[in-house]
C-alpha cells in the first residue's frame, strides 16, 4: 500500500500506511527503498532554476508548470503566477493574484489569505487556466499574465481545469462538474456526481476529446458528459468497491483519462487499468491493477506508476505487461512521463529518475534537492520540474 494517501471525508485527514503491514495508525514503521548503484547510460543536468514563489509547501496539490509559446508558466500555492523564459530561464512576468482575489482578514494587521491555488496549471493556445481550494477559477493571458476572465464556485479545485478553444471543464472535489464559456467565463452548465463517505484527496482533471468531457468519479466509473449541454452520454465501471472498511473500499479513479483515436485508457485506485470504446463506453480489455497516478502513453505502451510506487509499461494491444521496476518502492513516486526514449519520475527523496522505456532498468538520476511532488512537464527536449519548495527547474540530457 502507498506509504501516504491523501483523503477527504469532511474534513481532511492524511493517513500514512505501511508497505509492508495493512495496518492504519499503527506502530509500523514507513519503508522505502535505499537508491542502489546502477550502470548510467545518460546524464541529466539542470539548464537553469528559478524560484515561484513559496512553492506547496507540505499541502497536498497536483499544481504544475506549463508550455505557452516560448515561456514556461507556474505558479505557488499563495496566488504568484510567474512566467520564464524556456531557453535561458529569464523571467518574463509575474503576477500576484492573491492580492487580488484572496479573502482579506478582518484586523488591520490581518492581510490576505493564501489563495490556495490547487488545479491546474492547464493551457490552450496562449490561455491558462487556474483553479484553487477557495473555489477560484481564473483565465490568464500567457504572454502577459493579464487576467482574461474569473469565476467562483462553492466547491475546492483541486484537478486541472480541461481547455480547448470554446469551453473550460473544471471537476470540483465534491464531485461536480462545470463547465465555462473559454472566451468569457459564463457558465455553461453544471453536473453533480455521487462521492463516497471516504475518497481519495484529489480529483481527477477531465480530458476534452470527440465533443465529450472524459472524467473519472470517485465511485470507480469513467464517464462522459456532452459539452454543448451537459448531458451524461454513458458511464463504464473501472471498480467495484471490496472490503469491511470503507477504507479497503475507496475505488477512485483520479487517473486523468488518456484518449487515442476511439479508445479510452484509465486506472482506478483499488481497481483496473482499462481500454474502453470511446463512443460506447465499451470496456475492451481490462487488467488488475491501481493507481491515482496519471498515466503515459508512447508509440504502443503504456506506463504506469502504481500505488506501491512500481513503475509498469504495458502494451495496449491487450494490456499485456511488457516490464516492472520495483527499485523505488516507497519513494513516492510521481506519475511517469516520456522523455527521449526514457521514462522519467520524480520522487518525494528529491531525486529524478530515468528509465530506460524498452527496457525499464535504471538508467540515469538527478538530485534536485527538494521533494518532487508532480510529474515533470516534456518540451521540445526539455524536463520541467517544480519541487515543493517553489523551484523552477529545466532539465537537459546533452
Amino acid at each position: 500500500m502507498k506509504s501516504i494517501k491523501y483523503l477527504q471525508s469532511g474534513l481532511l485527514a492524511v493517513v500514512a500506511l505501511s508497505l509492508s503491514g495493512c495496518s492504519i495508525f499503527g506502530d509500523d514503521e514507513l519503508t522505502y527503498k535505499e537508491l542502489q548503484p546502477f550502470n548510467a547510460t545518460v546524464a541529466p543536468s539542470v539548464a537553469w532554476d528559478a524560484s515561484v514563489g513559496g512553492g506547496i509547501g507540505d499541502y497536498f496539490s497536483r499544481l504544475n508548470p506549463v508550455v505557452v509559446g516560448d515561456l514556461v508558466v507556474a505558479a505557488d500555492r499563495e496566488g504568484l503566477v510567474v512566467a520564464h523564459n524556456r531557453e535561458s530561464g529569464k523571467r518574463v512576468w509575474r503576477r500576484d493574484l492573491q492580492a487580488e482575489y484572496a479573502v482579506q482578514g478582518e484586523g488591520w494587521l490581518d492581510g490576505a489569505e493564501s489563495l490556495r491555488i490547487s488545479g491546474g496549471l492547464s493551457a490552450y493556445n496562449n490561455m491558462v487556466v487556474l483553479g484553487t481550494e477557495n473555489g477560484n477559477i481564473i483565465a490568464l493571458d500567457g504572454t502577459d499574465g493579464s487576467v482574461i476572465w474569473q469565476q467562483t464556485v462553492n466547491a475546492e479545485i483541486l484537478a486541472d481545469p480541461a481547455v480547448d478553444a470554446s469551453v473550460v471543464v473544471v471537476a470540483a472535489g465534491n464531485g461536480e462538474l462545470f463547465a465555462f464559456d473559454a472566451e468569457t467565463g459564463e457558465q455553461l452548465w453544471n453536473l453533480p456526481t455521487d462521492v463516497p463517505a471516504l475518497s481519495l484527496r484529489g480529483t481527477a482533471a477531465p480530458t476534452l476529446a470527440a465533443g465529450g468531457a472524459i472524467f473519472g468519479t470517485a465511485t470507480g466509473k469513467l464517464s462522459v458528459v456532452v459539452t454543448s449541454n451537459g448531458q451524461q452520454a454513458w458511464e463504464a465501471r473501472l471498480a467495484v468497491p471490496k472490503g469491511a472498511t470503507e477504507l479497503q473500499r475507496m475505488v477512485d479513479v483520479d487517473s486523468n483519462p488518456l484518449v487515442r483515436g476511439g479508445t479510452i485508457y484509465n486506472v482506478a485506485y483499488n481497481g483496473q487499468l482499462a481500454a474502453v470504446e470511446i463512443r460506447t463506453g465499451r470496456v475492451v480489455w481490462q487488467r488488475e491493477y491501481s493507481s491515482f497516478q496519471n498515466i503515459e502513453l508512447q508509440g504502443n505502451t503504456l506506463f504506469v506508476t502504481d500505488v506501491d510506487d512500481r513503475v509498469y509499461a504495458i502494451n495496449v494491444d491487450g494490456g499485456i505487461e511488457e516490464w516492472v521496476n520495483n527499485d523505488l518502492e516507497g519513494r513516492e513516486v510521481t506519475a511517469p512521463v516520456y522523455f527521449d526514449g526514457y521514462v522519467v519520475v520524480g520522487d518525494d527523496f528529491g531525486y529524478l529518475h530515468f528509465l530506460d522505456a524498452q527496457t525499464g532498468e535504471m538508467a540515469g538520476r538527478l538530485d534536485v534537492d527538494d521533494p518532487v511532488y508532480v510529474a515533470p512537464v516534456v518540451a521540445d527536449g526539455q524536463l520541467y520540474i517544480q519541487t515543493r519548495d517553489g523551484t523552477l527547474l529545466a532539465v537537459r540530457t546533452n
